[in-house]
């Protein structure tokens, strides 16, 4: 394997979408509400990356799924459908149970994000790498500001490595960035958490 080709694959690997969200949510709830918005960041991570992840590795361990990237377009639907319920009543659960505006505004966002990009997948491959990281950087920017739009430096790194392993073509990179970062910045905007 070529140095291009594994620096592509570590990069593809460290910004799993499971992974990105892992991540994201500890942050937003930082920036959100301190140390107790980190609290109810890990409640939505239950629904938004622990459950959705373990529906993954159940289905390639049954093998029903080549990989927990998801490779195959037509693979997509089902662990995707269900992650997105999940995500719902992860957002039922933060919404009742009184949780930081910003939190269940990014769970929105990730519900929106997941649909619309499932609902493309059906027809079209379009990379979740990009719009997770995009979606990422989008909502970063909007509640931290500063030194935390850094972070879209990240979206052109993963389209590259998504493209170096032949995983998606330009238009669908270009289209997964667009779409990540498209939605989640609309959601956190309506829901007032954020302005331009």
């Amino acid at each position: 394997m070529t140095t291009a080709a594994t620096a592509a694959t570590r990069i593809s690997t460290v910004t799993s979408p499971t992974l990105l969200l892992a991540v994201l949510y500890p942050v937003v709830g930082a920036l959100a509400a301190g140390p107790v918005g980190i609290a109810w960041s890990l409640l939505g991570m239950v629904f938004t990356v622990v459950i959705p992840a373990a529906i993954v590795d159940v289905g390639v361990r049954r093998g029903r799924y080549t990989d927990h990237h998801l490779s195959r377009r037509e693979q997509r639907a089902v662990p995707l459908g269900l992650a997105a319920l999940s995500v719902l009543v992860g957002l039922g659960v933060l919404w009742l149970a009184g949780a930081p505006r910003a939190i269940v505004a990014l769970q929105v966002a990730v519900l929106a994000t997941t649909v619309v990009a499932t609902t493309v997948t059906l027809w079209w491959k379009v990379s979740f790498h990009v719009a997770v990281v995009a979606a990422a950087a989008c909502v970063l920017t909007l509640l931290g500001g500063g030194w935390w739009a850094l972070s879209w430096l990240a979206v052109p790194a993963v389209g590259w490595a998504r493209l170096r392993l032949t995983a998606h073509d330009l238009a669908q990179v270009v289209v997964g960035g667009l779409l990540g970062a498209g939605v989640s910045g609309l959601v956190l905007i309506i829901a007032g958490v954020a302005s331009l």
